[in-house]
């Protein structure tokens, strides 16, 4: 059997980690490795429990949504192997893309339900974006700047697997939607990310809308 997903929840509010942790732990295949409630205990509890992925609220205290973006900036520039997935109430296109500018693989509002919550988390573990149809429609909406857009040139198929990955769609369910296999689209997202220049899924996203490719 693989080793299960190593995950660690953050959030001021100890109600809501209680509620996500008694919701993860029933999941097979999921290790809820702690909590935290603020940055200094989060950096603690990551540094000794190397989790696969953190749940990260992106309101932390006093210090509201700059506390959770500078955390999740020094999670992902200190433990580039956790991959950070905020959670949080605020759908707003800035906070979208400063949580993506941060490093964020993720980025799922809170009213969400726990079938996918975990498919998110299982995304993002296979290093995949885990973006629904609202932020990734706001990060579309938000960015255009069509001339630089001339300079990269996508091949069609390139084209369908982008605008798939962008309505938040997994590598398997790419696949089944234009008829090739995961492995493929794999390849075709690679390709993406080269002439994109960006090193993670969830900035494809972000990149190819500044540009005006979707």
């Amino acid at each position: 059997m693989s080793e299960p997903i190593r995950l660690v929840i953050v959030d001021d509010h100890a109600i809501v980690r209680h509620g996500l942790r008694s919701i993860l732990e029933l999941e097979p295949g999921i290790l809820v490795a702690g909590e935290a409630g603020d940055a200094v205990t989060a950096l603690a509890l990551i540094d000794q429990a190397h989790p696969d992925v953190v749940l990260l609220d992106l309101s932390l205290g006093a210090q509201g949504v700059d506390g959770g973006l500078g955390l999740c900036q020094a999670i992902c520039a200190s433990y580039p192997q956790t991959n950070v997935i905020v959670l949080t109430t605020f759908l707003d296109d800035q906070l979208v893309l400063q949580a993506i500018r941060s490093g964020a693989r993720g980025y799922v509002l809170k009213d969400v339900d726990a079938f996918d919550l975990i498919k998110s988390v299982r995304a993002v573990h296979r290093g995949e974006s885990a973006l629904d149809t609202r932020t990734a429609s706001l990060v579309m909406k938000s960015l255009s700047n069509p001339d630089k857009a001339q300079e990269i040139v996508l091949t069609e198929r390139e084209h369908q697997v982008m605008r798939l990955l962008a309505c938040g769609l997994s590598n398997r369910e790419i696949g089944e939607q234009i008829a090739i296999s995961e492995s493929t689209v794999k390849f075709h997202l690679r390709n993406v990310m080269r002439k994109l220049n960006v090193h993670h899924r969830a900035e494809v996203v972000y990149v190819a809308g500044k540009l005006g490719l979707l």
